[in-house]
């Protein structure tokens, strides 16, 4: 009988950073399972605990209610997360958030070894970590995540194009959507988690009308109800919990919006999608594929809070990239 390997991950937020940590799962085990009975554990905070609900690959998702707690000043809560933490026994901890308040959690399990990256996003967290992983903050985010979790066990990392064309990893219950057509679908993000990030409304108006001379009638997607001009032909979808937006991406044949979570959820459900850049760094987010592709408007970009150059990007051009994925058999 193999010994037991019990890991545990905390990546509490957000959306589109779980994706890419949880992507290294499936190579991750498929290396330490020839000398292991791996089991692992995923700390998340509630908010996002949907994300990975029905992974195959992990055994035990403990949400957290850190957010909330947090925001309440709720010490009670505080106390029994805490209490959370010390419940299990792990031989490796892995800490894939680099940020003060995941680096106290993960100190807080009980583990042999903490593992942490030596370049966290917030310096104050390489303090929590017994050993430190170095890799530049700058590197592309897959491959970051990998040399922190391989390294932590003396595994050789993989390169970014296998980790990129990674085995599915993330799991959905289907539901039925009675907006969904019997051609085409093109689900248009129009929301993401910064201003700077976001494609502009007209802009999606704009495509939407070349898409309708195609004959295609796109689907605009966001989280409340907004009011959209009626310039041209759309369904409006809103209101959808994760589990609904998980099985929506994966009947979706075509995935256009800005660097967010909804758009690398389609490269994680291996949907064609094409990210559109402006502030973020394409080179340290880009998940490109045959299928998955993007545009940038600001090659050199740093992240910036005043670069807004995503608003250049031509509707034409999206339209180009859409035609090229659509003649194509995923």
């Amino acid at each position: 009988m193999q010994p037991l390997l019990k890991i545990a991950i905390v990546r509490l937020s957000a959306m589109g950073d779980i994706i890419h940590s949880a992507s290294i799962l499936p190579p991750l085990i498929e290396s330490l399972k020839k000398n292991y009975a791996v089991k692992i554990y995923w700390y998340v905070d509630s908010n996002f605990s949907e994300i990975l609900q029905d992974s195959p690959y992990v055994d035990t998702l403990i949400a957290l209610p850190l957010k909330k707690a947090l925001k309440a000043k709720d010490f009670k809560t505080l106390f029994s997360i805490y209490k959370t933490l010390r419940e299990e026994s792990f031989d490796v901890a892995l800490d894939m958030q680099s940020i003060l308040k995941s680096a106290i959690l993960n100190r807080c399990l009980r583990a042999k070894q903490t593992f942490g990256f030596q370049s966290p996003r917030e310096p104050l967290a390489k303090l929590f970590y017994p050993i430190q992983i170095p890799i530049p903050y700058m590197a592309h985010i897959l491959l970051r995540n990998a040399t922190l979790v391989f390294s932590a066990f003396d595994l050789e990392i993989p390169s970014l194009e296998s980790l990129k064309s990674c085995k599915p990893f993330l799991g959905y219950t289907p539901m039925e959507f009675p907006f969904l057509q019997k051609g085409k679908n093109i689900l248009c993000v129009l929301e993401t988690s910064k201003p700077n990030k976001t494609y502009p409304l007209e802009k999606f108006l704009e495509l939407a009308k070349l898409l309708n001379a195609k004959g295609y009638t796109p689907i605009f997607l966001s989280k409340d109800p907004i009011a959209i001009p009626n310039t041209a032909n759309f369904y409006h979808a809103h209101s959808l919990e994760l589990k609904q937006v998980k099985s929506l991406i994966a009947k979706i044949d075509l995935v256009i919006g800005g660097d967010t979570g909804i758009t690398h959820l389609a490269w994680a459900f291996k949907r064609p999608s094409i990210t559109l850049f402006g502030a973020t760094p394409q080179q340290r987010i880009n998940l490109h594929t045959d299928y998955n592709l993007s545009l940038s408007a600001n090659p050199n970009a740093k992240d910036e809070k005043n670069d807004f150059s995503i608003k250049t990007l031509a509707p034409t051009a999206i339209l180009e990239l859409t035609e090229k994925l659509l003649e194509r058999e995923v």
